[in-house]
């Protein structure tokens, strides 16, 4: 499949052509977002990209979702409110907003026949496992955006079960590639090595993550939306390798071609490791994460760049 949207030479056969099948992308302007529409589109899906308004169930955003959901045969939920600076606590936000917008998007999804792929979080598990962890494996979510994508995984499960629709969550371990915005390791370094100032490491940089690239995230999702996908209904997506945070910026300054002595920040967190085993994914979506790692940072210095 020629995906003329995507970085040249980038490998997506395995995601399946869409032609004729109509999908709704709600959080369509998030990271994720933009790319599971430009691939869908590319993919010859037809479209209806939205973004989250009136807290995703309410007046002018609930409209246009239910016109958007007719004839349609997937609902890919994205959307997500980052909680207030002020105001409610984080966990109440999370929950009230976050987790109970999900279950009514998957009810209004539900009502029109439509299935629902949700982005969940791989850190529904957790912040340390000594070894790739499986669905099956037990959740153990430490902090309040966890807690919530789990409780949304819950009752958007039950909202499909009600009305004898499907559902599939993702559990989707760290992100990063072109359009990444967030204030998150990667960019903050390649920020600071086009700034030219020492970046930034919080703690001593042995966390470990499993960093996946944007666009096989969004031919997880696409896959997953497809009408005759088989997928069960708690699936990872990640690419299987850990790399610590100083792994990390050692590969940043080797594409940068320079690199400052780190300046090393206290952090309240402990030290996680969290890698994902996407052997599910790979079955059951054809997923096939891309290894190059290198070559992926590479994208993103030179969008950041731009």
């Amino acid at each position: 499949m020629s995906n003329g949207c995507w970085p040249k030479g980038r490998d997506l056969e395995w995601v399946k052509p869409a032609s004729g099948e109509r999908l709704v992308v709600l959080g369509a302007d998030g990271f994720i977002g933009r790319s599971v529409v430009r691939l869908a589109v590319s993919s010859g899906a037809s479209v209806a990209a939205l973004m989250p308004d009136d807290r995703w169930c309410n007046g002018a955003g609930r409209h246009a979702l239910e016109r958007a959901l007719i004839g349609a045969d997937a609902l890919a939920l994205l959307a997500y409110e980052p909680p207030p600076e002020n105001g409610s606590s984080v966990l109440d936000h999370e929950l009230e907003v976050n987790a109970r917008g999900a279950r009514c998007v998957a009810e209004i999804a539900g009502e029109h026949g439509v299935r629902t792929v949700f982005a969940s979080s791989a850190e529904v598990y957790g912040d340390w496992c000594d070894r790739p962890v499986r669905e099956d494996d037990v959740a153990s979510p430490s902090r309040p955006y966890a807690v919530a994508k789990l409780e949304a995984e819950r009752l958007v499960g039950e909202a499909a079960d009600r009305h004898g629709v499907t559902a599939t969550c993702l559990r989707i371990s760290t992100v990063f590639g072109p359009g990444e915005n967030r204030p998150r390791a990667i960019p903050a370094f390649i920020r600071a090595h086009l700034r030219r100032e020492p970046p930034v490491v919080h703690g001593d940089g042995s966390d470990v993550h499993d960093y996946v690239f944007v666009d096989d995230v969004a031919g997880a999702i696409l896959n997953a939306c497809r009408p005759d996908s088989a997928a069960e209904r708690i699936v990872n997506v990640g690419s299987g390798v850990g790399r610590s945070t100083l792994d990390v910026l050692r590969t940043v300054n080797k594409v940068m071609g320079a690199g400052l002595p780190a300046r090393h920040e206290p952090s309240p967190r402990p030290t996680s490791r969290l890698v994902l085993d996407p052997a599910r994914a790979e079955r059951q979506l054809a997923f096939r994460p891309r290894m190059d790692f290198e070559a992926a940072l590479a994208e993103e210095v030179a969008w950041l760049s731009q």
